[in-house]
């Protein structure tokens, strides 16, 4: 026994002389214990199945006592206490050890886990440890930091279950997640590393700058910084946008709202390029304008503007609105291109009744020149008359829209064609300069 005493002493002096990774108290693993050189293959299926866990700390005391009426050695580690599980290390001020092989352990006082594989730390007040299902329960408002890849993730919780094996951590109660862009709030959500993925329930909402989002479930990858929200997704927006005074010669700094709704939204980073979409039932709504579509997507903030399905533009300035099966809208060009049985409806100023509409192939919009261009078999209704003609300009500030190319007008049961018709749609009104001819009827032109 004195042989016993005097080599444990030893031991300590000499790690004491010599630092080393090894810590000075272990858990069940004996270390010299000689192994077979070839272990059988019964051997190594226990091996997997018995996780090598080691713990340790600067001081040490053993009980015994009855767990669930099994007796039960604890040993209470304290001063830098742990626990490794494979790679990652459990740290506390004071650690309770239940059984030899560490199936449980009590964490308490500036809990710590660091998983350095996955740049993930988590930190709380305490902590369970349950080697068996390979977890950590973590309470008192834990926080989970990651630091991979250049990016940045602080998550805030009421508790966290940290699945070690799976690199997974499902995360209760006022879950706050920020990083670099912005600030999710929800009630609960699930934290994979392996699927770069951060999954968010009831109704969480997300702050950025100038922008506010909500949804029924909201889902960010972490590495590229995208977005999904699923369920009635919404949008409210600031922006301060250029606003000309064409008579003063002056532009000025306008402050705008936008609501943005749909059934999905989806912001992706790719690179410098970013691209927001709405996806089912699309709508959104400013002052002055409404736009709706079963898909619209957004590039470059919102200068590059791509709308599929049901597309319908209302301009309340200018009353008309504009619908089609596809638009196209470069904001640095001004410019809109619409086509797929395009058309716009003119529209009462006061009331946005309908007073008449065109129709034609595609249209273009020209934003500095508040101009639509129709080209290809347009065709124009009013309240009494219809027109046609191969192409035409319409200028929405006077509501003046110029029709050409063989054009022909049809009022009172009387057919006409002149080298240029004029039509005011809003006021019914209609001017026809350049040789006018009446055709009779049943005569072609």
């Amino acid at each position: 026994m004195k042989k016993q005493i005097l080599f444990f002493v030893f031991s300590l002096s000499f790690l004491s002389a010599n630092p080393s990774p090894i810590p000075l108290l272990h858990g069940s693993e004996d270390l010299l214990k000689k192994e077979d050189s070839l272990p059988t293959p019964e051997k190594k299926k226990e091996n997997k199945d018995k996780i090598p866990v080691m713990w340790g700390g600067s001081s040490l005391t053993q009980q015994e006592r009855t767990i669930n009426g099994i007796p039960m050695k604890v040993f209470i580690l304290g001063g830098g206490a742990y626990i490794m599980h494979k790679t990652i290390k459990l740290s506390a001020r004071e650690i309770e050890i239940i059984g030899e092989d560490a199936l449980m352990g009590n964490l308490k006082g500036q809990v710590i886990v660091e998983d350095f594989q996955n740049g993930v730390t988590l930190t709380a007040a305490k902590g369970i440890y349950n080697k068996m299902a390979g977890t950590v329960s973590l309470e008192n408002n834990p926080v989970l930091l990651q630091k991979k890849d250049g990016k940045v993730v602080k998550i805030q919780c009421q508790s966290i279950v940290r699945y070690l094996e799976e690199a997974k951590t499902s995360l209760a109660g006022k879950v706050v997640v920020t990083s670099d862009e912005f600030q999710v709030f929800g009630e609960d959500a699930v934290f994979s590393e392996k699927d770069d993925r951060i999954d968010l329930a009831g109704e969480p909402f997300l702050f950025s700058e100038n922008r506010f989002l909500i949804g029924k479930t909201l889902t960010y990858f972490v590495k590229e910084g995208s977005i999904q929200l699923e369920g009635d997704a919404t949008i409210y927006q600031v922006s301060y946008e250029n606003k000309k005074d064409k008579e003063k010669d002056i532009t000025t700094k306008e402050r705008v709202l936008t609501l943005f709704t749909g059934n999905t939204l989806t912001h992706q980073n790719k690179g410098k390029d970013t691209i927001t979409s709405m996806n089912g039932d699309a709508f959104m709504y400013r002052k002055t304008s409404e736009f709706k579509a079963n898909l619209l997507e957004s590039r470059r903030n919102n200068k590059d503007i791509k709308a599929t399905g049901n597309v319908s533009y209302l301009d309340r300035e200018n009353a008309y609105r504009m619908e089609g099966g596809l638009l196209s809208y470069d904001k640095d060009k001004g410019y809109s291109y619409l086509t797929e049985t395009p058309r716009i409806v003119f529209l009462d100023k006061k009331e946005l009744s309908e007073r008449g509409q065109l129709t034609a192939v595609f249209l273009e919009r020209f934003d500095e020149r508040f101009e639509t261009v129709a080209r290809g078999d347009v065709q124009v209704e009013t309240q009494t008359a219809t027109a046609t003609g191969e192409f035409a300009t319409y200028y929405e500030k006077r509501d003046e829209l110029v029709l050409e190319g063989n054009p022909t007008l049809v009022k009172d049961n009387t057919k006409v064609s002149a080298g240029k018709i004029i039509l005011f749609p809003k006021s019914d009104r209609a001017y026809l300069t350049d040789g006018l001819k009446v055709i009779p009827n049943g005569e072609k032109k």
